[in-house]
């Protein structure tokens, strides 16, 4: 009798953490999520707002753009998720990627993802720039209430490991609900 009392008296504990710790984490994505919905554009600033679909030939046209310095171009929406067309000239191997930042705050967005579903290995070197692809959602934000965003292009050196930021873009995004 006193084991079965001890297993439940554990067991009770046990519920009663795991209630408390869905309750506080429910209650900071909340919070996390509207430190994005009133988030003030600034007048003297002027930001793209990234286009929501690509056509098909928009798409393959991309593959034939000529740039003559590192670029990046954002597709999408917070519904659907965000395309990275990336353009850099691999002068050296590693790996470039996207970092993201809320302007007004300089918040960083979304880093684990951003980071590694935008990587891109150079293994192979050029001396053209090369176009480099990523996707993946900001989880910051929710749909339609938009933000200014500065997504900056990183090259990680595989010899040196030293991160070098290459260029940087705004926009006006909004977030992914979940």
């Amino acid at each position: 009798m006193k084991q079965m009392k001890k297993v439940l008296i554990t067991a009770s504990v046990i519920i009663a953490l795991l209630f408390g710790w869905i309750i506080i984490d429910l209650f900071n994505v909340n919070f996390q999520e509207k430190r994005f919905y009133n988030v003030q554009i600034p007048d003297n600033l002027n930001f793209d707002k990234p286009i929501q679909i690509l056509t098909q030939s928009q798409g393959d046209s991309l593959e034939n753009i000529k740039v003559n310095k590192a670029t990046i171009l954002v597709y999408g929406s917070g519904y659907s998720g965000y395309d990275f067309f990336m353009w850099h000239k691999p002068i050296e191997k590693g790996e470039i990627f996207i970092k993201a930042y809320e302007l007004t705050q300089n918040i960083m967005l979304s880093e684990w993802k951003l980071t590694n579903r935008t990587k891109n290995k150079i293994t192979k070197l050029s001396n053209d720039f090369d176009l480099f692809y990523g996707r993946t959602v900001i989880d910051e934000g929710t749909f339609e209430h938009y933000y200014p965003v500065r997504f900056e292009l990183w090259f990680k050196s595989d010899s040196s490991g030293l991160e070098k930021k290459l260029i940087e873009k705004s926009y006006v995004i909004d977030g992914w609900d979940r």
